[in-house]
């Protein structure tokens, strides 16, 4: 370039292009006066201004500063004026590079947190699973569905009234009723501790819950005449929690629990009166001589009371009216282990000891336990 100010430079590329003081002035977003002022020698545009100018019409930055620089100020003045324009421009150009920054951790993290909440929110659920059949006899059941993985606890099983001996062969299967036809998700050889894991399954189930109202377990006994008696009951589930809220009261997690175990008014005030404390859906109370639990989210009721120089912990299953009954010796050897059917007055199972005293630990059990649920 021949010209060495920028002004008489600025009003060349400007003529160049066709373009009026006006038209230039709405391309660099200044107004037209500020290009009368650069053309006419009165100002300068600053170093970002000439940065623009140069890309606009594609010259020299060093040129359009170094027709900057050919002004009438001192040597020292004008390299002065540049570093601090060049310092406002790198403060500036920080500023904006530390805000990109910033809204791209914002939005990343709100991209993950929106993943996240997409992939768990109402993906944990929690049933309580019981039988339409009265004969079948369970100590709780449960079935857990979550997004990854699904588990079916039926626990140990007793049918009412009927005597297991060593030489039966008992069964059980779990199945879905297709129509008419049974397609059986899994076989047990005994009774106790029945479970189901999602990947257990002997054809893929994305999701059980698919086949709540399908869902069934038949029990079947062959004695030693080789004759086999069939014991078949539904599934049914009850949904006890599902996280498909944010943000979960106070008085929704005492509506929980109220529901689970049938909870009155009268009722809790009379177990905070006598001493329970309620801690996570448990009331819960100890002293020297006894400690009681009332687990609400398992609606059983667990009692330990100390007797001469035994322990005794019994567990009480409201729903099925069951009493366990655990005793132990002061060299902690478990000496007598037995559930007891209230409802039936019966034994239902003897593990371990003579399981003669549960007329005693019954009555022991209702003096301390069931005057606080009236």
């Amino acid at each position: 370039m021949i010209e060495n100010n920028i002004g008489s430079i600025i009003c060349k590329l400007r003529k160049e292009k066709g373009l009026t003081q006006k038209e230039l002035a709405d391309v660099l977003n200044v107004s037209d006066k500020a290009i009368s002022r650069w053309e006419t020698g009165n100002s300068y545009p600053d170093l970002e201004m000439i940065f623009q100018i140069s890309k606009f019409f594609n010259v020299s930055f060093n040129d359009l500063l170094t027709a900057r620089m050919e002004t009438d100020s001192t040597d020292d003045e004008l390299m002065q004026e540049i570093i601090n324009e060049f310092t406002e421009m790198n403060q500036k150009n920080s500023k904006r590079i530390k805000i990109v920054l910033f809204m791209t951790l914002v939005i990343t993290l709100i991209l993950i947190i929106a993943i996240i909440f997409t992939n768990t929110y109402n993906k944990f659920k929690v049933y309580r699973v019981t039988f339409d059949n009265n004969e079948f006899v369970q100590n709780i059941g449960t079935y857990i569905e979550t997004n990854i993985k699904d588990t079916l606890y039926l626990g140990s099983i007793k049918i009412k009234g009927v005597d297991i001996k060593e030489t039966d062969i008992v069964s059980a299967d779990l199945y879905i009723l297709d129509g008419k036809k049974e397609k059986v998700i899994q076989t047990y050889f005994n009774l106790n501790n029945l479970r189901l894991i999602g990947s257990q399954s002997y054809f893929k189930i994305d999701n059980l819950s698919d086949y709540f109202n399908n869902l069934y377990l038949k029990i079947k006994i062959t004695d030693s005449k080789d004759i086999t008696t069939e014991y078949v009951t539904k599934l049914k589930f009850a949904l006890d929690f599902s996280n498909n809220k944010i943000f979960y009261s106070e008085e929704e997690e005492s509506i929980n629990y109220r529901a689970k175990i049938n909870l009155t008014d009268e009722v809790e005030n009379n177990l905070l009166n006598h001493g329970f404390e309620l801690k996570d859906n448990i009331f819960y109370k100890k002293s020297n001589d006894y400690e009681i639990s009332f687990y609400t989210d398992l609606n059983n009721v667990i009692y330990i009371f100390k007797q001469e120089n035994y322990y005794y912990k019994n567990i009480y299953y409201l729903d099925s009216n069951i009493l366990e009954v655990s005793i132990i010796n002061e060299s902690n050897i478990e000496i007598e282990n037995y559930k007891y059917d209230v409802s039936n007055d019966k034994i239902i199972a003897c593990n371990i000891g003579k399981c003669n005293n549960y007329k005693e630990i019954l009555a022991k059990y209702n003096e301390a336990i069931l005057n606080y649920l009236k």
